[in-house]
C-alpha cells in the first residue's frame, strides 16, 4: 500500500507501544516519519529499526519542542500528519497527590501537548491531520489513583473540540483517539508485581465485551485512518477504542 506516499508525519512518543506501531504502519504506507522519545538511545534504536528519523525530545520542556519543530522543518519542510502520542502515566491516590507531582504531570500530558501543536502549526500543511492521544477512561469510570491522569486526558478531548474550529479555515483536521485495554508497556506502571499481571489481564478480558485485549496495532490502524484522505470530512471527533469496555451492560 502507498496511500500516504509523499506525506510527512511526526509521531511523538514513537519509540514504543502505540507510537511505534503507528510509525510502523505509516511507513508501510510510504510516509516519511519522524519519531520522538525522551531517552536518546531508545529512540535512536527504534528509528533505526523503523527506518525513520529519530529525535530525543521531552514534551514537558518547551525549549525541546522548539528544537523538535526546527528539526522537522529542516528534514521535511512541511508536515502533513502530527500524532501527539507522548505522555506520562502513573497511579497516585488522590490524597497522596503533591503539588510537584500535579505540576509535572500536567506539564507532560497537557501543557506539552498544547504547545507541541502550537509550535508545529506554522509548518503544518493546509489540510493536515492532527491526532491527539487521549484515554478511554474519560468516557467511563477511572481507576483508583488516576484522577490527575484523567484530568489531563479530559482536557485533551475539550482541546480537540475547541481547536477544530480554529484550525478549520486552513482545512486542518484534529481528532482524538481514546484507547483502553490495550497491551502496551503501560501495564508495567500499575505498580503490581510482574507475576500478578496475568491475573490483571484475565480480569480485564472478562470485563470486555469482545473478550480480548487490544493490540497497539489496533490503535495504530485507527490513527492511520484519521491521518488519511479517507477521513477528510472528520474533525472534532473522539474515537473510543476499547473492545466495548466502557459499555455497562444492564443485564
Amino acid at each position: 500500500m502507498n496511500n500516504l506516499k509523499g506525506k510527512t508525519a511526526v509521531v511523538t512518543g514513537g519509540n514504543s507501544g502505540i507510537g511505534y506501531a503507528t510509525a510502523q504502519q505509516l511507513i508501510r504506507q510510504v510516509a516519511k516519519v519522524l519519531i520522538t522519545g525522551r531517552k536518546h538511545d531508545q529512540v535512536m534504536e527504534a528509528a533505526k529499526n523503523l527506518n525513520a528519523i529519530g529525535v530525543a525530545s521531552d514534551q514537558s520542556d518547551l525549549s525541546q519542542i522548539t528544537k523538535l519543530v526546527k528539526k522537522a522543518s529542516e528534514d521535511f519542510g512541511r508536515v502533513d500528519i502530527l500524532f501527539i502520542n507522548a505522555g506520562s502515566f502513573a497511579l497516585v491516590p488522590f490524597d497522596h497527590v503533591t503539588e510537584e507531582f500535579y505540576d509535572d504531570f500536567l506539564d507532560a500530558n497537557l501543557k506539552g501537548v498544547f504547545f507541541t501543536l502550537q509550535k508545529f502549526l506554522p509548518i503544518l500543511n493546509d489540510n493536515a491531520s492532527v491526532i491527539l492521544m487521549s484515554a478511554g477512561g474519560t468516557k467511563a469510570s477511572g481507576a483508583v489513583g488516576s484522577s490527575v491522569y484523567y484530568i489531563t486526558k479530559a482536557a485533551i478531548n475539550s482541546m480537540v473540540r475547541s481547536l477544530a474550529i480554529e484550525l478549520a479555515p486552513r482545512g486542518i483536521r484534529i481528532n482524538a483517539v481514546l484507547p483502553a485495554a490495550i497491551d502496551t508497556p503501560i501495564f508495567s506502571k500499575f505498580g503490581l508485581p510482574e507475576e500478578a499481571l496475568p491475573n490483571l489481564m484475565n480480569s480485564l478480558k472478562d470485563a470486555i465485551p469482545l473478550k480480548k485485549i487490544g493490540a497497539a496495532s489496533d490503535v495504530a490502524s485507527l490513527v492511520v485512518f484519521l491521518a488519511s484522505d479517507g477521513s477528510s470530512f472528520i474533525t472534532a471527533s473522539e474515537y473510543v477504542i476499547d473492545g466495548g469496555l466502557a459499555v455497562k451492560p444492564i443485564f
